[in-house]
């Protein structure tokens, strides 16, 4: 059970300090019959809650070396927090979304030339009063870049510095459901692929064109150069103008199987993980050798 269990991991956005240590235990993993994978976005600042732990000086400051006041920019406002504005916003708005700057921009390009690593683009939303469905993306509060922006951004990336497209590609795809589908995910069996019989989840972009708008103040903004879109076989953006009430996206779920857990008991867990204690007066059968066997063997 513990076995099956470390078969199967990623990590996830591991584009920070000591991303190449991560990388290189990755790759070195899978020879061994490990499922693992990454998963990074293409931009040198994260996006966090401002009560984040580590952002704490004597983590952030102390341990990593970074300031407050060049680091820590607030996502609606983009002022920059110094330990004492942080101290105090901390008494009133805890969760407040911030903008994290910790890796330079040169490190992007390492990471996607990285093969067997997937392209990340979840974020927070700021959710704020008067935003519907069809609140333009303009108007909509800002959130990081990540959410609107990465995989154009990375495309963007691959024309400009080199990179191979198929490489881009297995990125923004194919290294998200290969791991997913060897776990016996079945739906990201059939996705991340051009093949026939495949569900049809398909992005038509402008190789010579394609670029991410989305910044820092406005978060949201769509990517250019991507005319088509078509999700389970049907068209969702047309023309480069997203359709308005078509929903054609199926939830990805494990289908239903019996339980995997196997029961554990407190003396399975000892004998497993503990040295178990010795009657050197008659031995403990089946675990270590007897005092008298260990003595005759040293003589």
């Amino acid at each position: 059970m513990r076995q099956s269990l470390v078969r199967s991991a990623i990590a996830c956005h591991f584009n920070n300090p000591g991303y190449d240590l991560v990388h290189e235990l990755l790759t070195l993993m899978r020879p061994q019959s490990m499922n693992v994978w990454g998963e990074l976005y293409p931009h040198a600042a994260g996006s966090t809650a401002l009560n984040a732990v580590f952002l704490e000086a004597e983590v952030w400051v102390n341990q990593l070396g970074y300031k407050h006041e060049e680091t820590i920019q607030d996502a609606l406002t983009g002022e920059w927090y110094t330990e004492e504005t942080r101290a105090e916003m901390l008494k009133t708005e805890p969760a407040r979304l911030v903008q994290v700057y910790k890796m330079p921009e040169s490190a992007i390009v390492d990471w996607l030339k990285m093969p067997d690593v997937a392209m990340g683009s979840d974020t927070m939303p700021i959710i704020a009063e008067g935003i519907s469905w069809y609140t333009s993306f303009e108007d909509l509060p800002n959130t990081h870049p990540r959410g609107a922006g990465s995989f154009a951004r990375a495309l963007r990336m691959w024309r400009e510095n080199g990179i191979t497209l198929m490489q881009s590609i297995s990125q923004l795809n194919y290294n998200s459901a290969r791991p997913l589908g060897e776990m016996g995910l079945k739906a990201m069996q059939e996705r991340g692929r051009m093949q026939e019989g495949m569900v049809a989840d398909i992005t038509i972009f402008n190789p010579a064109t394609v670029t991410d708008t989305a910044t820092y103040v406005q978060g949201a903004l769509p990517s250019e150069g991507i005319p088509y879109v078509i999700v389970n076989g049907t068209i969702v953006v047309k023309e480069a103008e997203v359709l308005k009430d078509v929903n054609p996206g199926q939830p990805i779920r494990y289908e239903p199987t019996e339980s995997r857990r196997e029961p554990l008991s407190v003396e399975s867990w000892i004998n497993t993980f503990y040295a178990v204690p010795q009657d050197f007066g008659g031995g403990v059968p089946g675990t270590q050798p007897h005092y008298k066997d260990v003595v005759s063997c040293c003589d």
